[in-house]
């Protein structure tokens, strides 16, 4: 049997920046990927450091590492940021693979 524990966050910072790692290149060879991946945060309400997240794209699933988030309006570094009703830049690193 396994224990989850679950704990409610009611200060998450709003984020102004995140930092995505492809677990593949494939994704950063579609057209517009950008706008693909601003897209596709919106269904997120916020994100973790730390996480692997997917997104669906025409019928295949990709997935990221979140490799750095930052807060607004100071861009300091966190944890866990909001990304829902945010103005979020969200930059690529090299890809896995």
């Amino acid at each position: 049997r396994d224990v989850v524990d679950v704990k409610l966050i009611q200060t998450v910072p709003a984020g102004s920046a995140v930092k995505l790692r492809p677990h593949s290149s494939e994704f950063v060879n579609i057209g517009n990927h950008q706008a693909v991946l601003e897209t596709e945060l919106k269904h997120y309400s916020a994100l973790t450091r730390g996480a692997t997240i997917p997104f669906d794209y025409n019928g295949k699933r990709y997935y990221f590492d979140v490799v750095d988030l930052r807060s607004a309006p100071r861009g300091e570094k966190v944890p866990m940021a909001k990304v829902q009703d945010c103005d979020v830049v969200a930059e690529f690193i090299r890809p896995k693979d």
